[in-house]
């Protein structure tokens, strides 16, 4: 992973210790410069969750990306940093109480 370019594409410039505050400014200006979308599932387009993958749509071609993309390539450039990274995967619930597939 190329750390310089994914920083330099959400406009990251602070601290890069693995601390809770690194950890929260990280996180505010990842929200703040990558868009939640799911184009390439509505353009028909293959998903691939491996990072080389990922770092090529988000970072180089400055897409967006739909849960698993945004949260699978930022946890690999918090390892590449040096965190403890532990993905963990969650469900919505409807109205009636009863969670989706």
């Amino acid at each position: 992973m190329d750390i310089e370019a994914y920083l330099e594409r959400i406009g990251y410039r602070g601290s890069r210790t693995p601390s809770v505050q690194t950890l929260r400014d990280m996180q505010l200006v990842h929200l703040l410069t990558v868009p939640f979308e799911n184009l390439s599932i509505h353009a028909g387009e293959p998903i691939v969750l491996e990072d080389d993958a990922l770092f090529e749509k988000i970072v180089a071609r400055r897409r967006g990306g739909f849960c698993y993309e945004l949260n699978g390539l930022f946890a690999a450039l918090l390892r590449a940093l040096g965190f403890n990274v532990s993905m963990l995967s969650a469900r919505v619930a409807n109205g009636n109480g009863d969670f989706t597939p």
